[in-house]
């Protein structure tokens, strides 16, 4: 497994110096491909993937529907026997106007994907600052997922349930450090997006033997497992379960595996 990071932000700018190397549409088509058949030879029957059209299209040049177009087709007409949905994010580091935009370029695009995220730098811009966006999500009917509770601490997670109203939250591993967080999650049946590798690389977590999966499990809070990043964090969704039976016993996972299929998106 790969060392901490140093924090999200430094984890981020790997992703950050990946994406250089892909600069036109054709690249993107054959990423979103290679990224399909990876997970049908991880022995996965369904996958969700998340891209961001403005984070790429910053760093190439390209345009934002064209980069939508680009892996949605991908996704489209993989000719695998695997389920795939598509996750459009918003990144939250340019601000609400900024997010909003964006928002709203990806709604014109519904139909080719499955749910909104909100990402990036999730501590200095909190999720309140998205309520408007979001809003059109929500009056759109598609679902939401938010990135809280890894770079900032269990009151992120209370700010985008509050404000943002997901039905899943990216990471959310410092809920733990609230108990009626925790209870309030269970209670509403939000979904945690738990990637334990990338949780360690980020400091999320203080490293894998003390990772918050065992203190949500026992809340009864739901969790789906995820890889993050594989790349960057080097690591497969096989893997992953590999460390949730290590950490929470084979029938907790077992129970997290078929919660994550079920809490997916589009389905």
């Amino acid at each position: 497994m790969a060392g901490r990071e140093g924090g999200l932000l430094p984890y981020l700018s790997k992703i950050d110096n990946a994406a250089k190397f892909a600069t036109t549409a054709d690249d993107w088509w054959r990423i979103t491909g290679e990224a399909v058949s990876d997970a049908c030879d991880d022995g996965l029957s369904a996958v969700e993937f998340r891209f961001s059209p403005r984070f790429i299209a910053a760093r190439t040049g390209l345009e934002s529907d064209a980069v939508i177009e680009a892996v949605t087709d991908a996704a489209a007409g993989h000719g695998l026997p695997i389920d795939v949905g598509l996750i459009g994010i918003v990144v939250r580091d340019e601000g609400p106007r900024s997010g909003e935009r964006q928002l709203r370029r990806l709604l014109r695009h519904a139909d080719r994907l499955v749910g909104v995220d909100l990402a990036g730098d999730e501590a200095g811009f909190p999720a309140a600052q998205f309520a408007a966006a979001f809003g059109l999500a929500h009056d759109a009917s598609v679902p939401v997922t938010i990135h809280a509770g890894e770079a900032a601490g269990p009151e992120s997670v209370w700010n985008a349930v509050r404000h943002l109203h997901p039905a899943r939250i990216g990471h959310g591993v410092r809920s733990a450090e609230d108990p009626r967080l925790l209870d309030h999650l269970a209670a509403r049946g939000i979904t945690l997006e738990v990637a334990v590798t990338s949780n360690v690389q980020t400091g999320a977590a203080q490293d894998r033997r003390h990772h918050q999966l065992s203190a949500l499990v026992q809340a009864a809070v739901p969790v789906a497992l995820c890889t993050d990043n594989p790349t960057v964090s080097n690591t497969r969704l096989s893997r992953e379960f590999d460390i949730a039976r290590e950490l929470v016993g084979a029938e907790a996972a077992d129970r997290i595996r078929r919660h994550a299929f079920t809490a997916r998106f589009g389905r």
